[in-house]
């Protein structure tokens, strides 16, 4: 036989025994141990990918079990040599243990990596209380969070002002056509406390400075004094009754001074009144005083206005969903009045989605907001030496805004994944900025005990949380 040819036969029958003879790297073999060898990155914060390095780990994701300080971790992913998974959520001591089962499901290895994960607390957006069918439609349902419980839609929510400690955390919450519901955040129950009845639209509420009265205003769309324009319900009633407290033009927000002092929004200019109390209640407002109206600085025939109180009782911010900017209002204790109006951020007849100092912002539609102590203000900063942030919902262009003290305005949750699909509004969970998504978030409350937002997300018919580990 011709050499070359025996030559190019040996070769080809050693290539082929080689090839047969190939180990199968993905495949778990039990003759020969599991190795763990590294894992990276070596820091990160929740939902950081995650991947460990070794040998014979087999290729079945459902056989490998890992925790990461002391948190399940889904693995997601496992081809011999690697392991990928997501860290979880509140896994702070950062020990990674990583658990096989053989093919009869019983473990053949149990390991936990001397060096620890660094783990680094997220602030995270979740869903707190969700409940849709497959067409998207969700009803008002009472009872327990697990078994069905149901608050579609959120246009204003408050933290019980009364909350000390020991008591279960109390969330209000209602919208302009299904009354007031307290969503029990210890209990993880909703309880309708009064339907839409006795009253034509209720726009916002809040409470006294005590925390025992909670007061609502009405949208009747009358300009009078013939019928109420605020109602109140009563903490030792449980705030199931509900009664006349004001009778004036139809209001859309009302809120409390530390001194007593009453103020309340109106359709007309924008305008807002002083209650002028002539007796007891029900009070009839005939001498409402007039305290500023929005047309004074601007061309606004009419304002739906949100008032919120500064902690400080210092000034007022007022919001519209009509106009594109942050309106501020000083409170002179002396007089108990409210001065003339000034823009902290944003235009009054210009709308957009922008970040910046003052002027330069643009909102969209604003719609309920809240102060924040931030603990790295200190004594104060700005002009009015402020410890507060203000946040704030943007209904249409769906995100929350943070302005600072300074009148600098930030997105800081919200619109995310722009890139990828050219969309700003969705119902993603996640970081707030990578990747959480709302979709007409409307409503805003926070619980200064826990540091937890809750947002009513509108059209995802949804409660959302956004919190820092």
């Amino acid at each position: 036989m011709n050499k070359h040819l025996i030559a190019v036969l040996i070769c080809c029958l050693f290539f082929i025994g080689c090839k047969d003879n190939k180990v199968d790297t993905t495949q778990y073999d039990p003759s020969q141990p599991i190795v763990f060898t590294d894992f990276t990155p070596k820091s990160g914060g929740m939902r950081t990918r995650l991947y460990i390095e070794g040998s014979n780990f087999g290729s079945d994701p459902a056989k490998v079990h890992i925790t990461i300080g002391g948190e399940k971790a889904k693995t997601i992913g496992v081809d011999g040599t690697n392991i990928y998974c997501m860290v979880p959520p509140k896994a702070f001591d950062g020990k990674i243990n990583v658990r096989v089962d053989g093919p009869d499901g019983n473990v053949v290895t149990d390991y936990t990596f001397e060096k620890e994960f660094e783990y680094t607390p997220a602030t995270i957006i979740g869903t707190m209380l969700r409940r849709v069918d497959e067409d998207g439609n969700s009803p008002w349902q009472e009872g327990s969070f697990d078994e069905g419980a149901s608050v579609p839609s959120n246009d204003c929510m408050v933290f019980d002002p009364k909350y000390k400690e020991g008591d279960d955390r109390l969330l209000f919450s209602a919208n302009w056509t299904n009354g007031l519901h307290l969503v029990n955040l210890t209990q993880r129950t909703v309880k309708r406390l009064f339907p839409r009845t006795g009253y034509n639209k209720m726009y916002s509420f809040t409470f006294t400075i005590e925390g025992d009265t909670l007061l609502f205003t009405d949208d009747h769309g009358y300009d009078g004094t013939t019928r109420a324009n605020i109602y109140y319900a009563l903490r030792r009633e449980n705030f199931r009754r509900i009664r006349p407290y004001n009778y004036g033009r139809t209001s859309y927000s009302v809120i409390c001074m530390n001194d007593g002092t009453v103020f309340y929004s109106v359709w007309w200019n924008g305008k807002v009144y002083k209650m002028v109390r002539n007796g007891g209640i029900p009070n009839v407002d005939s001498n409402a005083e007039e305290q500023f109206s929005l047309s004074a600085i601007s061309n606004v025939e009419g304002s739906h206005s949100i008032l919120i109180k500064h902690p400080s009782d210092k000034f007022i911010y007022m919001i519209s969903n009509d106009v594109g900017a942050v309106i501020r209002s000083d409170y002179n204790k002396e007089t108990k009045k409210l001065g003339s109006p000034s823009i902290v951020a944003g235009m009054i007849e210009e709308k957009g989605c922008q970040e910046g100092v003052q002027t330069s912002a643009r909102f969209n539609t604003l719609w309920n907001g809240v102060f924040v102590k931030n603990k790295d203000y200190g004594e104060g900063v700005g002009p009015d030496k402020d410890q507060y942030d203000f946040y704030v919902c943007d209904k249409e262009n769906h995100c929350i805004w943070k302005i600072d003290p300074f009148g600098i305005a930030t997105i800081i949750a919200g619109r995310s994944n722009r890139n990828a699909d050219g969309k700003v509004n969705g119902y993603v969970d996640g970081a707030p900025l990578h990747e959480a998504r709302f979709d007409g978030p409307a409503g805003l409350a926070y619980d200064p005990i826990d540091e937890i937002f809750y947002i009513g997300d509108i059209n995802n018919k949804a409660i959302r949380y956004m919190t820092t580990e």
